[in-house]
């Protein structure tokens, strides 16, 4: 799909070559996730701090360029450990309205649920930018996760 693609020098960034492949596959296997896709307009900054990695998401009229390292001023910026960031992809989602929100039965939604909140809650992890830009973070986290 070329409607994801690397910039100029992230193919040699890990994390930047796997949220491509991620989002391919995600738009690929569940088309209704395309509406949200077309609908994201600004950029998101994602920093694996153990990793030592970071790489910029620039979503303009249903393309997507993933940059390696930090380009330009963010709208959102995501900062923590690498397992939390991966995490993010496997939020579980509700339908119609694919809200993060785990099924109660589902003892691995919860679970990936409670740890998520758990590293926000103790600074493990950071999302700056989140209260201006809810409504695209949201359409971010229905992209991305492999729910839903």
């Amino acid at each position: 799909m070329n409607d994801v693609s690397l910039a100029h020098g992230a193919e040699d960034n890990g994390l930047a070559v796997m949220l491509a492949d991620l989002v391919r596959q995600n738009l690929e296997a569940k088309p209704h996730k395309k509406r949200d896709f077309a609908a994201l307009a600004g950029s998101f900054s994602i920093v694996a701090e153990d990793a030592e990695v970071a790489l910029t998401m620039r979503f303009a009229k249903g393309k997507l360029t993933i940059h390696d390292g930090i380009v330009g001023i963010p709208d959102v910026t995501i900062r923590g450990g690498s397992d939390t960031i991966l995490a993010l992809s496997n939020l579980p989602l509700t339908r119609p309205l694919g809200l993060p929100i785990p099924n109660p039965r589902d003892k691995n939604e919860v679970e990936v649920m409670r740890s998520v909140v758990s590293d926000l809650r103790a600074g493990r992890v950071h999302i700056y930018g989140m209260a201006f830009h809810f409504p695209m973070l949201m359409r971010l986290t229905r992209v991305m996760s492999v729910n839903g």
